[in-house]
């Protein structure tokens, strides 16, 4: 009983805090075209010579972001200070990335900071550049649905009624078809504050449940499971794990810390805790190939890409080339998927709208009839 009680308190304290998240207003983190536009400076200064101080201060003058510029002046203070730049950076996560951090910290040990920042900058334009092929292939459906949601409630709500009282004047029989839309036209005005402020409280209590920790995780659980949107993600997470791992591995950061922040790149959470669960096996040196394996998220295709790279000793090559395959499998998908939204939608759209019209033009004329 104690042990219930412990469990619904942490539950409930974790919801508080998913709620208080919620409501407190917390700027997100800079654009990743920022971040890709300031290594890629930093590279350039860096390469003909500038000292890192100078070019990061040069930034902060020339930026129109009061954020951007308050975090480079403080950037240039602590590397003057005697800090080392990825301390620095590592201090403001929410302006430079983690994977930026750690690259810049096995350059600062192999001296190759200009060619690492390159690789930084190709790394966070590529995953930018994958974030938003899944949202512009998303965009178009959303647009879609919501204008035929829009259409099918305003003529509801608007049109219909005006029938109900054109049948009720002339003293007609109202037809079954419309009248089941009637008494559907009727219970929206007549519940319309109720239904509002029932689909705003819902909205509010799944934004605050897919904040936890267990919403989330059950989110990308049913995600994983449906027929089209699962070989979707699978291809993504693995493209992003391939991707960032191999980008780490060929900046020279040793895998046993570079992997903490691949799993934290894995934005999927079913991904993301079986992917840290083999953590230990990696860290006390068994390699990559078989606690893949016991992981069972990736396909044996890529499983065997890790085991080839890893007698090879080519394992950031490897990756990827593993990367790459599955960017090409995205793209697939992703096209595939649009190509089959948009006629499947529009054909929807049209068989709302259409019944709806069909309805009120065959009202007309049994209303012209009965009237006769």
């Amino acid at each position: 009983m104690a042990q219930l009680a412990a469990t619904t308190n942490r539950q409930m304290k974790t919801a508080a805090q998913a709620f208080k998240s919620f409501l407190t207003y917390s700027p997100g983190k800079v654009k990743p075209q920022e971040v890709v536009l300031f290594c890629r400076q930093l590279s350039s200064f860096v390469r003909v010579g500038v000292p890192v101080t100078s070019a990061i201060q040069t930034f902060a003058e020339q930026t129109s972001s009061s954020r951007l510029k308050e975090a480079y002046a403080a950037v240039v203070k602590d590397v003057e200070g005697g800090a080392r730049l990825s301390a620095a950076f590592a201090a403001r996560p929410q302006v430079f990335p983690s994977i930026l951090t750690d690259m810049v910290r096995s350059a600062e040990v192999t001296g190759n900071l200009d060619v690492v920042l390159g690789q930084a900058a190709r790394h966070i334009e590529r995953e930018a550049q994958a974030h938003q092929k899944i949202r512009g292939a998303m965009l178009y459906p959303v647009i879609i649905a919501t204008f035929a949601i829009i259409v099918t409630v305003g003529m509801v709500v608007f049109v219909l009624p005006r029938f109900r009282d054109l049948y009720a004047s002339l003293g007609v029989p109202v037809p079954g078809i419309l009248a089941g839309l009637l008494s559907f036209s009727s219970f929206l005005g007549g519940h319309a504050l109720m239904i509002t402020v029932g689909a705003l409280l819902g909205i509010l209590a799944l934004s605050v449940w897919v904040r936890t920790e267990h919403g989330r995780y059950a989110l990308d659980r049913s995600l994983l499971k449906l027929p089209v949107i699962a070989p979707l993600l699978q291809a993504s997470m693995t493209e992003r794990f391939c991707r960032t791992l191999g980008d780490m591995l060929s900046a020279g950061v040793p895998i046993t810390q570079t992997y903490s922040v691949v799993i934290a790149n894995v934005r999927n959470r079913v991904y993301r805790k079986a992917l840290a669960e083999v953590a230990p096996a990696i860290a006390a040196g068994e390699g990559v190939f078989r606690p893949m394996q016991r992981a069972g998220v990736f396909t044996p295709a890529v499983v065997q890409i890790l085991r080839v790279g890893e007698e090879t000793g080519h394992l950031d090559t490897n990756l990827t080339e593993a990367a790459d395959m599955h960017e090409e499998e995205l793209d697939f998908r992703i096209k595939r998927l649009t190509a089959f939204l948009e006629p499947a939608l529009i054909i929807f759209v049209g068989c709302v709208v259409g019944f709806v019209a069909i309805t009120l033009v065959t009202s007309i004329y049994s209303l012209a009839g009965g009237y006769k």
